[in-house]
């Protein structure tokens, strides 16, 4: 059986910008409230936003991200969301350290890291059961199996090619 990712009908995978319906095809992943997510929702920038939530979800610790908070939200996610677990180990081990480099565009902004880290492994750990069968998942699916994850902010017209800091060697498609 062919998975979705390397059906023969679809065509090479377009890496680049993260698909805007990656999340609902994924099963919608919530690792922060809602409320708190809507709280946060105006921010000025996505370092904003990211340290908005945190600070709100109590997971910052001054300038700092509280790791021990942060590890123990993460581990009564996994005791709600068992379909999360390789996800969650993989950003807890990856993603929840004091050297942690800059994620995107934002130097000083460990919010903003180990969310982009979080989402990476969350993209990168979703269970085959887990995608939704929607076609118009199909590029969501093709993308999280074949190409970096890298945020979107760097493929703004202001970031020059290949400066952006976790992309950047980033292979891009046609």
């Amino acid at each position: 059986m062919v998975s979705l990712a390397e059906s023969p009908e679809l065509p090479p995978p377009r890496c680049g910008i993260i698909p805007k319906n990656i999340y609902s095809c994924m099963g919608n992943p919530r690792v922060v409230k809602f409320d708190v997510s809507n709280k946060c929702g105006a921010s000025d920038t996505q370092c904003d936003r990211m340290t908005c939530l945190f600070r709100e979800s109590g997971f910052m610790n001054g300038d700092k991200v509280d790791t021990k908070k942060l590890i123990e939200h993460f581990n009564e996610y996994k005791k709600q969301s068992p379909e999360w677990t390789s996800a969650v180990d993989q950003l807890q081990t990856s993603c929840i350290t004091n050297n942690l480099p800059p994620q995107g565009i934002y130097i000083n902004c460990p919010a903003y890291d180990v969310m982009m880290c979080a989402l990476t492994s969350f993209i990168r750990n979703v269970q085959p059961s887990q995608w939704s069968t929607d076609p118009s998942c199909a590029r969501a699916r093709q993308y999280a199996t074949h190409c970096p994850v890298c945020p979107n902010d760097c493929f703004s017209r202001l970031i020059p090619t290949g400066t952006c800091n976790s992309c950047q060697l980033l292979p891009r498609s046609p």
